[in-house]
């Protein structure tokens, strides 16, 4: 090469190439990267950021406390979904369970004694009730006890539906890999949302009646899921019935077949001078869970009965 000849820019001006495999060097001033380079994000979030600048909120189960509940969630649906099956939900809740069975236990009474204390008396002694005071209009008495019946039984509802929402809170809490205390049993951001959703499915069950119980049918196997929307994905009770029925449309055969699961073992349970429930209803409930996060892309915290940070791996197509 002439003395004339121009370096190219992409070869140095002393020296030879670097040898082949060899690292090569940053250009002039250009900081070195540490070794090994950066940590990737787990499930593709954003890398945390440098020193000094504000932090990610943790990942479910992970160390620290776990995102609030009832409010909607940036890196919610990012893990891995898909369908699953009947064995592997009902296995699932039942590791769950035998992992924390005394305050699943403890629950179910308490839903009871709460149910027992405000309907104690059956719907059909309500109907008795206003049938006599409209039999017999001038009869203050009849009136006042049939109303004021169907008022209690109608708080009785509510109060138990609101209960239902705080177990299926504790349930996805179970999945997330936190272990379910009475301490956050209650933590849901929007008890007012929640008795929002409980009126709505009140009144569509009611509707559902009125057409001679095929409504009824249709919103046991589409809605399932309602409460499940309000406290994990924080939509409101319109969002949450509706997504409840577009979610089990879209995967009507496993969501179908674990709803029939679920009767046949809760009406087992029923049998059993009812002390069978007590495993049933928690089992369908941490069931219920693991298919709304396996369905939807939540966290799912790997190993049944593990309670870690650790998220689950769908079994391999």
């Amino acid at each position: 090469m002439s003395e004339n000849t121009p370096h190219s820019p992409y070869e140095p001006n002393q020296g030879g190439p670097p040898p082949s495999g060899g690292p090569t060097q940053p250009p002039s001033g250009a900081p070195t990267p540490p070794p090994g380079g950066p940590t990737p994000p787990p499930y593709g979030r954003p890398t945390p950021p440098s020193a000094g600048g504000p932090t990610q909120p943790p990942p479910y189960g992970g160390a620290g406390e776990p995102p609030a509940y009832g409010g909607p969630d940036p890196y919610y649906g990012t893990q891995p979904s898909g369908p699953f099956s009947v064995g592997e939900a009902l296995g699932y809740g039942w590791e769950k369970f035998k992992a924390n069975w005394l305050f699943w236990v403890l629950f179910v009474l308490l839903t009871f004694v709460v149910g027992g204390i405000f309907n104690g008396p059956s719907f059909s002694d309500y109907q008795d009730q206003m049938r006599a005071a409209t039999d017999n209009p001038g009869d203050v008495g009849s009136i006042a006890s049939g109303v004021g019946g169907s008022t209690l039984g109608l708080i009785g509802s509510l109060i138990v539906s609101v209960l239902q929402a705080l177990g299926i809170n504790a349930a996805l809490r179970e999945v997330s890999g936190e272990k379910a205390t009475w301490g956050t049993l209650f933590k849901v951001n929007s008890y007012g949302m929640i008795i929002l959703a409980a009126l709505l499915l009140l009144a569509a069950g009611f509707v559902g009646l009125l057409l001679c119980g095929v409504g009824l049918i249709a919103l046991a196997i589409f809605a399932p899921f309602t409460y499940h929307n309000v406290v994990d994905r924080g939509l409101n009770a319109w969002e949450a019935f509706t997504s409840s029925f577009r979610l089990v449309g879209q995967n009507f055969g496993a969501v179908f077949l674990l709803e029939l699961a679920l009767l046949g073992i809760n009406i087992l349970g029923a049998i059993l001078c009812g002390l069978g429930l007590f495993v049933t209803l928690p089992l369908s409930l941490l069931a219920l869970a693991f298919a709304f996060r396996r369905l939807t892309g939540g966290p799912v915290a790997a190993g049944p009965a593990a309670f870690g940070p650790t998220t689950y791996a769908p079994p391999a197509a």
